[in-house]
């Protein structure tokens, strides 16, 4: 029924539309998923600091960061919860980064794909708007970042950006909205096919 549901609005607007796509809850699809069509974006996030969140909870791993901020540079934090919440792509969420059970490839592949700030962690889960994405890419159309929206895909807001730089870390100390939109998660490009 869903999935007719769905037809009949992509017959009804003429195009696989966010409406369409927003039918589905959306899912951690890992930011390998995002590096189909935004390689040089991937490259950069890759090569900084947002993908190796996850690392840094590991024993031995910033440890002078660590130790100024009070916390046991020997510890392994990378089970730990309130850390996972903003150093793993959507822990406790449907979907989202687990801790695995080292005897579960399955588990550890799928927990590779969700380490460290993702795409996602900033984006929102993405196995809806990537397929809005594919479409927009295929069909070569332009769009609005408004369609994103609606099929899921998050807006870059301060917001969005507090969830996990607030009081609650331990090593927060202040945060700047504007300089570090300025500094970015990775390389900013011109996108060809958005209409402002």
């Amino acid at each position: 029924m869903r999935r007719r549901m769905a037809m009949f609005l992509v017959i009804a607007v003429g195009t696989a539309s966010a409406a369409a796509i927003a039918l589905e809850k959306p899912e951690y699809v890992g930011s390998k998923s995002c590096k189909k069509c935004h390689i040089k974006q991937y490259k950069s996030w890759a090569e900084g600091k947002k993908a190796a969140t996850l690392d840094i909870l590991k024993p031995g791993q910033a440890t002078e960061s660590k130790e100024k901020h009070g916390l046991d540079p020997n510890k392994d934090y990378s089970t730990d919860e309130s850390c996972l919440k903003c150093h793993a792509t959507g822990f406790g969420e449907p979907g989202g980064y687990a801790v695995p059970d080292p005897e579960d490839k399955n588990a550890v592949k799928k927990a590779k794909a969700l380490a460290g700030a993702g795409c996602e962690s900033c984006h929102g889960p993405g196995s809806e708007y990537t397929k809005l994405h594919k479409e927009i890419k295929e069909s070569k159309r332009t769009y609005k970042v408004e369609e994103l929206h609606a099929a899921g895909q998050m807006k870059i807001d301060e917001a969005n950006c507090t969830r996990c730089h607030n009081e609650k870390s331990p090593t927060y100390v202040s945060f700047d909205f504007a300089t570090k939109k300025e500094m970015g998660s990775h390389e900013h490009l011109e996108l060809k096919q958005r209409e402002e």
